[in-house]
């Protein structure tokens, strides 16, 4: 009799030990949030006969960036990865893509190419660019840092090289518009080329 008690009192107490576990496997996760870069350049008519053809690639980012999650952060040597906030496709894809869309909107060029191209494509244009950093600070400041070369393709001359290192302060620190800011950064990265396309 002793020993059935004992063992309904221990079945008891595993079970209210057990029972919030279950609960919190049973609730539902909260979804990931997916984001995008987008353009932000105002579309403008092109100018008839002067637009050219132009390739925009390669477009490298830092490999700490190049990740799934969105990551920021919160002192110079420590980034921090934002769990359950995701890029919707690879950040360098994402980028590449929108840099080419900024660049259509300007009217510089009648054509765009994505690298890698070939010789049919008849690029004249290559537009190069290294990402050293694109995060949101720990002063809450989004910082775009990059060096882009314009080359002409045909020749391989480098005609222009720069480096961009500007910053954008979002709304808040929310990262709907911290990847608003990245946006307008990558929008005005993307008037500085445009403005030294010949």
């Amino acid at each position: 009799m002793m020993r059935q008690t004992v063992r309904k009192m221990i079945s008891r107490w595993v079970l209210l030990l057990v029972a919030p576990l279950l609960a919190a496997c049973a609730s539902p996760s909260v979804p990931d949030q997916y984001y995008l870069l987008s353009p932000m350049v105002q579309p403008v008519s092109p100018a008839p006969g002067e637009a050219t053809v132009i390739g925009v690639g390669p477009v490298t980012i830092p490999s700490y960036l190049d990740r799934s999650t969105i990551v920021t952060r919160s002192a110079a040597n420590r980034p921090e990865v934002n769990s359950g906030y995701r890029w919707a496709e690879p950040l360098g894809e994402n980028i590449n893509r929108v840099l080419m869309d900024n660049l259509d909107r300007t009217g510089v060029a009648a054509r765009l190419e994505v690298f890698p191209w070939n010789s049919r494509d008849m690029v004249e244009w290559q537009v190069v660019v290294d990402i050293d950093r694109f995060e949101r600070q720990a002063d809450g400041n989004v910082n775009l840092t990059a060096r882009w070369k314009l080359v002409h393709f045909q020749s391989g001359e480098i005609v222009t090289a720069a480096k961009y290192d500007k910053v954008s302060t979002p709304v808040d620190q929310t990262l709907d518009n911290t990847v608003i800011a990245m946006s307008s950064l990558l929008a005005d990265l993307t008037a500085e080329i445009a403005a030294r396309i010949p």
